[in-house]
């Protein structure tokens, strides 16, 4: 599935530095645009319980019934879209809470369907502002941050094409004043990870894309797609009971008893057994959970009213990376809206979710101050922060393998006993970390579901 080194570093700056292998799927919900009394067409003796209404339950939802098989669809939240959510109420115009950029091209039915919609949807520009210190970078100081992005997507993309399973710390080189920087654009700007906490071999092996906006956000579209399907909103599954002939999925609103069950679930919450599952799911299969981790990315997002970065929309704000991990990328100026999504990964995202909204606004107006001065504050009109993985139903962004747990992919994607089956962003062979990629293992699990129930 590898792209090959030398197309994968000629893609590098054509698609978001980092985020050209996920649509950060980070991701929560999307606008409630299903029909009124939608819940009451759920069969009360269904074929199949599907669990979360996200990208990919949708996705087995609309299989499900294109095959005629009954199903009760039940989420969590007060909403649908799972990691994919647009609002408009915090800032006056669409703000995607998780993700934004679409990516993988045809093999994305998003892709499509945005292409069809009315919204506008484009390729993303490509224009970049590099700040060093107080200041923008020279010719010299960008030549030297992007050798230095190569030279470290060569190391990991060499160590995962010869099937090293290995940390990226253990391969990569840090030898000059870029190469932190270089990381952060590859471990948490792209992968929601350190250098030291995801697999070159899973790296390796996923998807590359271009990527590409809708204006009215990625969460609208995968509300658009949910509009009309029958999902119980505020009702989560407590307890999976599967040692009989079908299942139960117990929630706060009753028991539900069909012949097999879709979890689509992130893995950190089946890893946190947030439901249980009587009996115990198979060793190895809760081992899964827990080597396809969850990582943790997320927006800083900052409502300026003028393009103080003077990069026009959709342009990329990167600044140096100096001893600590302290750091965000940016976009800037989203779709025109004035919107700037400043975002963190990895050990600092989580720090900032500790310290609080306030605190990461003002890190990052601190660096924005210092490199571009006053216009900064005089434009500014207000901040917001999300919090992944301290949301309850998600506890992080998307999934990628730890160092040497590349094997599980497959134990994760395995149904149990041909009745308890998974789906979701962490169970696409490639697309992994991507909406198109939940979207997929829906449809595909779904699939899978008919054929055993014949």
């Amino acid at each position: 599935i590898g792209i090959g080194i030398e197309n994968m570093l000629i893609t590098r700056r054509r698609s978001k530095t980092g985020m050209s292998r996920r649509t950060f799927l980070s991701l929560s919900t999307a606008s409630a645009l299903m029909a009124r009394g939608a819940q009451a067409q759920s069969p009360t003796n269904p074929d199949v319980v599907i669990v979360g209404a996200g990208a990919a339950g949708i996705a087995a939802a609309h299989e499900l019934r294109a095959q005629g098989i009954s199903y009760v669809h039940i989420e969590a939240s007060d909403h649908v879209g799972g990691r994919a959510y647009t609002e408009t109420s915090t800032f006056g115009v669409p703000y995607d809470h998780g993700a934004h950029w679409v990516q993988n091209g045809a093999r994305n039915p998003y892709f499509k369907r945005a292409q069809d919609s009315s919204h506008r949807f484009y390729k993303a520009p490509e224009e970049y502002l590099v700040l060093a210190g107080d200041q923008v970078a020279t010719d010299a100081e960008e030549t030297q941050l992007w050798t230095s992005y190569d030279d470290v997507a060569r190391a990991i993309g060499t160590a995962g094409r010869g099937g090293q399973d290995v940390a990226p710390s253990t391969v990569i080189p840090m030898d000059n004043a870029w190469s932190e920087t270089a990381a952060f654009l590859i471990g948490p700007w792209e992968m929601g990870k350190e250098m030291d906490n995801f697999s070159c071999l899973d790296w390796w092996n996923s998807a590359d894309s271009v990527d590409y906006y809708c204006d009215a956000g990625y969460g609208r579209l995968v509300a658009e797609r949910a509009a009309g399907l029958p999902v119980t909103l505020n009702t989560p599954a407590t307890t999976i009971r599967w040692g009989g002939p079908g299942i139960e999925v117990e929630t706060p609103n009753g028991t539900i008893r069909a012949k097999a069950v879709i979890v689509t679930v992130s893995t950190a919450i089946l890893a946190e057994e947030s439901i249980a599952f009587e009996p115990a799911l198979p060793v190895d299969k809760q081992e899964s959970f827990f080597a396809i981790e969850m990582g943790d990315y997320n927006h800083i997002a900052m409502m300026f009213d003028a393009d103080i970065f003077n990069l026009g929309q959709d342009g990329y704000v990167v600044h140096q990376v100096k001893d600590s991990h302290e750091a965000f990328g940016a976009l800037t100026n989203a779709s025109g809206s004035g919107l700037a999504y400043c975002d963190v990964g990895g050990e600092f995202a989580q720090e900032l979710e500790g310290a609080g909204e306030d605190v990461a606004i003002d890190f990052v107006l601190g660096v924005l101050r210092n490199a571009i001065g006053s216009d900064v504050d005089k434009h500014f009109k207000g901040g917001a922060m999300t919090t992944w993985r301290l949301n309850p139903l998600t506890r992080g962004c998307y999934a990628s393998a730890a160092p040497g747990a590349y094997k599980m992919r497959p134990v994760l994607r395995a149904p149990v006993a041909d009745r308890v089956f998974f789906a979701g962003e962490a169970c696409h062979q490639d697309m992994w970390a991507t909406v198109g990629g939940a979207d997929l293992s829906g449809r595909d699990t779904a699939r899978e579901v008919v054929k055993t129930l014949g």
